[in-house]
């Protein structure tokens, strides 16, 4: 008896009821953002403010003159902003890099302190020597992302699969190139946007927030589609051109399921960080949150996965002309 299989789109709850179960069953995959959490909390900070401190202040006094009267508050709000942003930021944070890369709850975490006592602060003064750190911290952590990304992966595929060093090479140096791509896009489009927005609101500052909100949405709509980039370079192996087309083709297929996806997994993921960083950062309270943020990102990342699976699956399946009469439905 001749059998078509055919393979239904990927539900949302299954696809992330899937995702928890497996970070469950492995439950070593956790200790990827664990470790690198507990580094950012309790390791050395590495910081910028001697060098960017007085470029900001110079910049904020050289267009203070626009503010007539209230230049000089214009000054001081700009060197009170920018000195706790910088007390507070690590270049070490770089390691956490976009769209791949291992989750951390403590990049966006105001941290004044921690409960061992005082942290080891290193301070850089010179540009060229941020850049060299700069380098190395985002090769460093977009190496540790992509053997994430990859046991992730090995996990979501099955016992039947299994990680190799050459493989995991290969996924990182295209994990680059997708990187690369993605930063160029950015930087092309961030000027003009920027210009636009800026005009909008100097012209029409009754609008408020609203040109925000829009070209926010704009920006969702026209980034979408690449959201499972990365996928198709861990799941399937696949360059970085035809990972790309295989992400917009199969959001592009499933343009409303997947928003709904992905508001579920923001929502799941940011909604349970306000309760992670509840403690304060010199209590140990914050261990728990830490491992919560690490196994709910963990299984986000693995209900992607899944999704992708299936997604992938029911897209050749559906563009392939039948060549069987019967039919076993595979969910």
């Amino acid at each position: 008896m001749k059998n078509d299989v055919k393979y239904d789109p990927p539900r949302l709850i299954p696809s992330i009821v899937g995702g928890f179960n497996a970070v469950a069953s492995h439950i070593y995959i956790i200790l990827f953002p664990v470790f690198i959490d507990l580094f950012f909390w309790l390791g050395p900070k590495v910081r910028v403010k001697n060098y960017f401190l007085p470029l900001m202040i110079e910049a904020a006094e050289i267009s203070s003159a626009a503010y007539g009267t209230q230049a000089a508050d214009f000054v001081k709000g700009t060197r009170e902003i920018w000195t706790t942003l910088l007390d507070q930021f690590s270049l070490l944070f770089s390691m956490r890099t976009f769209p791949i890369g291992i989750p951390s709850l403590m990049v966006g975490y105001m941290s004044s302190g921690n409960p061992i006592g005082t942290q080891i602060t290193i301070d850089l003064k010179s540009g060229n020597v941020i850049m060299g750190w700069l380098f190395v911290l985002l090769v460093v952590g977009l190496l540790l992302g992509s053997i994430y990304f990859a046991l992730i992966a090995s996990v979501v595929k099955g016992p039947g699969y299994s990680l190799n060093v050459s493989q995991v090479l290969k996924q990182t140096v295209q994990s680059f190139f997708l990187s690369a791509i993605i930063l160029s896009a950015v930087s092309l489009l961030a000027l003009p946007i920027s210009c636009l927005l800026s005009s909008i609101m100097l012209v029409m500052p009754s609008l408020g927030n609203f040109p925000i909100m829009v070209l926010g949405l704009i920006a969702v709509w026209i980034t979408l589609p690449l959201a499972f980039s990365p996928h198709g370079i861990f799941f399937e192996e696949l360059r970085v051109g035809k990972s790309i087309v295989m992400s917009v083709r199969l959001v592009r297929s499933l343009m409303s399921a997947t928003g709904t996806f992905f508001i579920m997994l923001i929502i799941l993921g940011y909604g349970l960080d306000i309760l992670w960083t509840t403690p304060t950062s010199d209590s140990w309270m914050l261990a728990i949150g830490i491992v919560g943020h690490a196994f709910i990102s963990s299984g986000v990342l693995a209900a992607s996965f899944i999704y992708y699976d299936k997604g992938i699956k029911w897209l050749k399946h559906s563009v392939q002309p039948k060549k069987q009469e019967g039919t076993t439905v595979v969910s």
